[in-house]
C-alpha cells in the first residue's frame, strides 16, 4: 500500500492552485483590455458625432472638405444620399489633419536616408520604349478630319521635334552639365534638397493604359461636337532639380511616360506636349518649392503651347494685372515639416484678367455661387493661398469673356493642376468652363451638349495618370 505523502500532495494543491490563479490574472488583464477598446471606441464614436469639431477645410490637403449633403426624395430613394453622407462622414472627421501628420511622422520614423525612396513610394513600372519618326509625329499630334471645330486642332507641337528614342531613358537628359549629385533627402513620397522638395513619380503602365483609354474614349464619344486634347504636365523633379541629383534618385522618367501615352492615343486626339516649353524655362520660377503644383508662370508656358496647336493668339501678360501673395507654405512642407521649407516660403503670382474677373461657382454643397477668377488671399493661412486661382476646387465653374463675342469656348477637365491655367484662357475665348473630376458628378458629354462646348482639354500632372483613384475618377465622368 502506497504510503500517503503529505508533502508532495500540498505541492500539487498549490500547483492547481496557481495555475488557477494565474488563469483568474489573464482573464482579467484580457477584459481590462477590451473594457478599455470599447471605451476608445465609444469616446471616438462621441467625438465623430460633434458637429463643431468636424473641420469644413483641410490646410493640409489646401481645399474645401466635403460638406453635409442636402436632402431629396430622389437622392434619397437611388441611395446617393447615404453614399453623400458616408463621403461627408470620412472627409470631415475631427482633427484629420493631426492625424495625416501623425502617420506621416510615424513614416518618417522607418528611416531617413540620402537619395533613397523610403516609405510608400514603390519603384515606376518600366517604360516601354517609343520609335518615333516624321509620320509619326504627325499622327501623334493631330486630331483627326472628322473634328472639324474651327480653328482646333491644326497646328502640331510635336512635329519642331528631333526625337530620338535612344535618348529617352530611365535618366532624363543632362541638359544642365551638372556632374556632381547634391544630397538630399527621402521622406516618404518627398525628395528634398535644402530648401526646395520635389514628388516622386512611379510610372504605372495599366494605370496610364487606362488613362489613354479614357482620353480616346471620349475623343469617340465628342465626335463631330468637339475636339479632344490632352495636356500632360510634367512635375518639378523632372524639370527644375539639377540633372546630376535627379538621375541619382529612383523616380520614373517622365518625359518617356508622356511619350509612351502620347503613342497610344488615337488620331483624333490632340497632344498638346509642354514639357521641352517647361524645361527651357526651367531656370525660371514656375514650380513651387514646398509645393507639387506649377506656379502661374509655369501655367503661362502650358497655356501658350495650346493657343500655338489650336491656332488662336496668345494672350500677352499685359492683359493681366500682375498680383502676388507672399508667405505660401505648401503640400511639400505640411508633409514633411522641413524646417528649410518653413523658413523660406514661396510667393505666389497670379494674373488676373483684365477683361472680367467675375466667375460662376457650382460648389462643394451644390450650389451656384458668384467669386472672383483671383483672389486676394494676402491674409489667409500660410497653407492656403493656392485657392487663389478660381476659389480652388470645386465641381464646375463657368467664366464669361463680356468683351469677346465668337462664342468659342473651352471645357478644361482638370484636378488641382489646372487651377493656374485657367485665368489665362478668360482673354482667349469668350466662354471658359472647367470640371474638377474629383467631384463632379455629370459627364463631360452632358456638359459638352448644354453649352455647345467646341474644344475639351484634360489637363493633369503626369502623376495623376499613374494614380488609380484619379483614373477611375477620370472614368466616371467620361462614362
Amino acid at each position: 500500500m502506497k504510503k500517503y505523502d503529505n508533502k508532495s500532495n500540498n505541492k500539487m494543491y498549490i500547483n492547481r492552485t496557481d495555475k488557477r490563479y494565474r488563469e483568474y490574472i489573464m482573464k482579467k488583464a484580457a477584459l481590462v483590455k477590451i473594457a478599455v477598446f470599447l471605451s476608445f471606441v465609444c469616446v471616438g464614436a462621441v467625438v465623430s458625432m460633434l458637429l463643431p469639431l468636424r473641420p469644413k477645410e483641410s490646410s493640409y490637403e489646401k481645399r474645401m472638405l466635403t460638406s453635409f449633403p442636402k436632402f431629396t426624395v430622389k437622392d434619397f430613394v437611388d441611395g446617393t444620399y447615404f453614399a453623400d453622407v458616408e463621403m461627408w462622414f470620412s472627409d470631415t472627421f475631427p482633427f484629420r489633419d493631426q492625424l495625416i501628420v501623425c502617420s506621416e511622422a510615424v513614416d518618417s520614423m522607418y528611416g531617413i536616408r540620402t537619395n533613397v525612396v523610403h516609405g510608400g513610394v514603390i519603384a515606376g513600372d518600366e517604360i516601354p520604349d517609343v520609335e518615333f519618326d516624321a509620320d509619326d509625329l504627325l499622327k501623334l499630334t493631330g486630331v483627326g478630319k472628322d473634328v472639324q471645330a474651327e480653328g482646333a486642332g491644326q497646328g502640331n507641337v510635336f512635329n519642331q521635334m528631333d526625337i530620338d528614342a535612344e535618348d529617352v531613358g530611365t535618366d532624363v537628359e543632362d541638359t544642365d552639365g551638372s556632374t556632381d549629385a547634391k544630397e538630399g533627402e527621402s521622406l516618404g513620397s518627398v525628395f528634398a534638397v535644402g530648401d526646395c522638395a520635389y514628388s516622386y513619380y512611379a510610372f504605372s503602365q495599366s494605370v496610364s493604359d487606362e488613362y489613354v483609354s479614357v482620353v480616346n474614349n471620349t475623343a469617340e464619344k465628342l465626335k463631330g461636337k468637339a475636339a479632344v486634347y490632352s495636356m500632360l504636365v510634367p512635375t518639378s523633379i523632372d524639370i527644375t532639380l539639377d540633372d546630376a541629383t535627379r538621375n541619382s534618385i529612383t523616380s520614373s522618367n517622365q518625359q518617356k511616360a508622356i511619350f509612351y501615352m502620347y503613342s497610344r492615343m488615337n488620331a483624333n486626339v490632340g497632344k498638346t506636349y509642354v514639357y521641352d516649353a517647361l524645361k527651357a524655362h526651367r531656370n525660371e520660377y514656375i514650380y513651387f518649392r514646398t509645393d507639387h503644383h506649377w506656379t502661374a508662370d509655369g501655367a503661362y508656358y502650358a497655356y501658350a503651347a495650346l493657343m500655338k496647336q489650336l491656332g488662336k493668339e496668345t494672350a500677352g501678360l499685359e492683359r493681366f494685372e500682375k498680383i502676388e501673395f507672399p508667405g505660401f507654405k505648401g503640400s511639400l512642407f505640411t508633409k514633411t515639416g522641413i524646417t528649410a521649407l518653413g523658413e523660406n516660403p514661396d510667393t505666389i503670382v497670379a494674373y488676373k484678367p483684365l477683361s472680367t474677373n467675375y466667375i460662376q461657382l457650382y460648389n462643394r454643397t451644390y450650389d451656384w455661387t458668384e467669386y472672383n477668377i483671383i483672389t486676394d488671399v494676402s491674409g489667409w493661412n500660410a497653407t492656403g493661398k493656392y485657392s487663389t486661382f478660381i476659389g480652388g476646387d470645386n465641381p464646375f465653374l463657368f467664366i464669361n469673356n463680356p468683351q469677346l463675342h465668337d462664342d468659342s469656348s473651352i471645357l478644361i477637365v482638370k484636378e488641382s493642376y489646372g487651377n493656374a491655367i485657367i485665368p489665362f484662357f478668360t482673354e482667349s475665348f469668350e466662354n471658359v468652363y472647367a470640371l474638377d473630376y474629383r467631384y463632379f458628378k455629370g459627364t463631360v458629354s452632358e456638359i459638352v451638349d448644354q453649352y455647345n462646348i467646341d474644344t475639351v482639354v484634360f489637363v493633369n500632372n503626369v502623376a495623376a495618370t499613374s494614380t488609380q483613384a484619379r483614373v477611375d475618377e477620370m472614368k466616371a465622368v467620361c462614362r
